[in-house]
């Protein structure tokens, strides 16, 4: 099939089978018939990379690649490869799309706009099994310029716009020309990561108010709950980028600043936190070197003032930080873990 606009759909796909069919039924059935959709099975133990044969028996436009096990960043290294779509889009296996995505993208998408992002659906479920949807939405619709992007960057950020790929259609001749890829090596924040490399090279971006994407959020595994020894880390180096890329376009000023700090010093408690979970293998000799990193940050030291924006865990934290209180910090999260256990314990 040849088409001068094709749209090629990268799926990283590992150990999926749950929901691997209804995402790549939203991607085939979709208004908009000129797509290549790329599965990338990524060493799934599983009957995911059967049911990708399956369909790609079933239907043309589907192409199956199958690889060991080297995580979602590497997936999505090998599909831009494999695409030879005008536009690349990315969706994830247990996601699914509205039906209409992929037209409403590619009609807003030009010589002048290179990129385009729209709102999205956050499917969840309660304790009780109940499955909620929130929309995300700017309620908005506007093509914007470059530097109208970097003054409403900070709200883009904030309501997790920027960050994430699947809501965003790219130009693929960008990425390929500029060797835009995935950080293999971390595996928390390479979205936005590859999100800053690509935006460096677009031009005008066009934002769309409507929710065209289901980000299935059902994984009790998530990173906000379960023990990553290198959350810290990746959060650090994710938060250095974003500051980077904001002073090299003149943008680190004012809501920017203060949203990204904000964030930054939200994503310290949760590394905090982090640490001390059940799961954790951190000895007390790493805790120590990891909460000694935090509270000898210089940058964070700078912007102490962002932990007085939230609730009173983040206020006594900001104070002992403040303080290089290092053995009250750890005497403080020793405690709280231990009251969720009790209280976990007696549920």
């Amino acid at each position: 099939m040849y088409h001068n606009r094709i749209v090629s759909i990268i799926v990283p796909v590992y150990n999926s089978e749950k929901y691997i069919e209804k995402c790549i039924m939203s991607i085939l059935n979709q208004t908009y018939k000129y797509i290549e959709l790329i599965l990338i099975n990524d060493g799934s133990i599983d009957n995911s990379g059967d049911l990708c044969d399956i369909f790609a028996k079933l239907d043309n436009r589907v192409k199956v690649v199958h690889m060991k096990n080297l995580g979602v960043s590497s997936a999505r290294n090998k599909g831009i490869k494999v695409a030879t779509g005008k536009f690349i889009q990315f969706v994830d296996s247990d996601d699914y799309i509205e039906p209409n995505m992929i037209e409403t993208l590619t009609n807003e998408i030009n010589r002048n706009i290179d990129m385009v992002f729209c709102g999205y659906t956050r499917v969840s479920k309660d304790k009780n099994g109940k499955i909620n949807f929130n929309a995300i939405s700017l309620n908005n619709q506007v093509s914007i310029t470059k530097k109208t992007f970097f003054n409403e960057f900070g709200i883009l950020f904030k309501n997790y716009y920027i960050n994430y790929l699947w809501n965003k259609l790219y130009v693929a001749d960008i990425i390929k020309k500029y060797n835009i890829e995935f950080d293999s090596l971390i595996n928390w924040g390479e979205d936005l990561m590859f999100n800053l490399q690509y935006l460096e090279h677009c031009g005008n971006i066009t934002i769309i108010d409507k929710q065209l994407y289901n980000y299935v959020n059902y994984n009790d595994n998530s990173i906000t709950s379960t023990f990553n020894k290198e959350l810290y880390n990746n959060q650090n180096n994710m938060y250095k980028a974003v500051r980077k890329f904001l002073i090299n376009n003149n943008a680190y000023t004012d809501t920017n600043k203060d949203i990204v700090e904000m964030k930054f010093t939200d994503s310290i408690i949760m590394s905090l936190n982090n640490l001390f979970y059940k799961d954790s293998d951190c000895d007390k000799l790493e805790i120590k070197k990891q909460i000694s990193r935090i509270i000898e940050d210089n940058i964070l030291a700078h912007n102490l003032k962002y932990f007085n924006f939230g609730g009173f865990q983040k206020k006594i934290v900001g104070k002992m930080i403040k303080n290089k209180s290092l053995h009250l910090i750890i005497y403080f999260y020793e405690i709280k873990e231990y009251i969720r256990r009790r209280k976990n314990f007696f549920i």
